[in-house]
This record gives structure tokens, sequence and C-alpha cells, in this order.
């Protein structure tokens, strides 16, 4: 039997959520490291209590979940992270994959589901939620330079302001968000940040 426990830094903005996945970690071995309710808080409690694992809620009051996850990525973090949403998404897998996460759960799921989740991950195991449907065809990953352009869009930066900030030229710009529009099979600018939102990429 494994004694060892394991430390969770649960993040998600719902505080009667909070309390329900702590009542689901009870007599486990997951301890929790603490708790965050926005991305800023998570990031500063991962870095200060350094957990072996983090549960991140897909949609929080300052950003996405998988965009948390990257920035903690880029920032060095190893820690295995499962990320939830309340309902099964499209892509939501592929999401999470591309972002750094190693599993998925569903905030609505049965306690020992989520328990063996976070087993699974801390063992080294991916633990994706097998329910969550498969991206629809023809919605390929965004590369990262794509994915930037449309959080500038999303922001409601211009062509020429996109191509000054990130200096490149107004047809790079423009190839790009083409190429995005292809991938996310879309017509339109706002119909392409609204899929891409849904899906995780941005």
């Amino acid at each position: 039997m494994n004694t060892r426990e394991y430390s969770v830094l649960i993040v998600d903005d719902d505080a009667m959520v909070r309390g329900w996945l702590r009542m689901s970690l009870q007599g486990s071995e997951f301890t929790i490291a603490g708790e965050a309710a926005t991305a800023a808080q998570a990031t500063e409690l991962a870095e200060r209590r350094r957990p072996d694992i983090l549960l991140v809620d897909y949609r929080l009051e300052d950003g996405t979940g998988t965009r948390l996850v990257r920035d903690l990525r880029d920032q060095g973090l190893s820690a295995a992270v499962v990320l939830m949403t309340a309902h099964h998404e499209p892509g939501f897998n592929e999401a999470a994959r591309e972002a750094g996460a190693q599993g998925t759960v569903l905030k609505t799921g049965r306690p020992d589901e989520l328990v063996e989740a976070l087993r699974r991950t801390s063992a080294g195991v991916d633990a994706f939620d097998l329910r969550y449907p498969r991206r629809p065809q023809g919605r390929a990953a965004l590369s990262p330079r794509e994915r930037e352009i449309l959080r500038l869009v999303a922001a409601g930066a211009t062509n020429i302001e996109i191509a000054g900030k990130l200096e490149v030229g107004p047809e790079t710009v423009k190839t790009l968000l083409a190429r995005s529009f292809a991938k996310l099979g879309t017509r339109k600018r706002a119909e392409a940040v609204a899929v891409a939102g849904k899906l995780g990429l941005l």
C-alpha cells in the first residue's frame, strides 16, 4: 500500500466547489497545499508551496486554466496538473495536453474519479477523461504565434497594432489570422476568438 502523501493546490473561483474538492480528498493520500481563487493567487502559491499536483478549473476570474498552466510551465513548474470543467467540452483533452496538463476531470463527477485521476498523475501516468469529445475535425492546434495574435485580437487590437507590437509586417499578421481561421473552422475575428477560447487554445 502506498503510504506517501501528495500535496495538492486547488485552483477554483467557486468556494463551494473548493469545499467539495476538499471533502473528496479526505481520507486519501492527498493533502491540501492551499487554495486559490484566481490565476494570480495560484501562481504565488505554486511558487511558495511547491505542491506535487495542481487541480485547476478551466474558467477563472482572471483568465483560463490552460493559460495559467502554460505560464507556470514557462516559469519552470514541474508539478503534475489536472484541469477541470463543469461540462464535457469538445476538444478539452487536446487543449489541456497542449497547455502542459497531465489529466482532466469533470467537476460534477464522483469523488472516486477525482482521486483516481490524481493517483494516476502522481504516478506519472496521464489521466485524461475519455468522455470529453474529441476536438471537432479541422480544428487543429494553433501555433504559439497564432495564439498570441488571437489574444491580441481578443484584447481589441487591430492588425496594424498587432504588427507593431510583434514587430512583424501587417501582411504576416493577416496570413497568420487566415491560418487560424482555417484551423478553427471560422471566418471572422470574433468567431475565431470565441472558438479558440472555448477550446482552451488561448
